[in-house]
């Protein structure tokens, strides 16, 4: 696997402002991944983004506060 960050929903997310490939691209700063997924995100409390680290899998972090399984 690759080293990076990438972001996932269960919903499609869009932006007014960012290329709608914004959301699939892997990127290489955490932070970053994070900034373009609360971008893509209208409601966190109806739609959940969440960042995952490519090498590991694991979610580094959600718009929401529910746990991932």
């Amino acid at each position: 696997m690759g080293s990076g960050y990438r972001i996932e929903s269960d919903l499609a997310l869009s932006s007014d402002w960012l290329p709608p490939d914004a959301f699939s691209r892997i990127y290489e700063d955490c932070a970053v991944a994070v900034a373009m997924a609360i971008e893509g995100v209208d409601d966190p409390a109806i739609q959940e983004a969440r960042v995952v680290d490519v090498a590991m899998g694991t979610v580094v972090w959600r718009s929401t506060e529910d746990e991932y399984e």
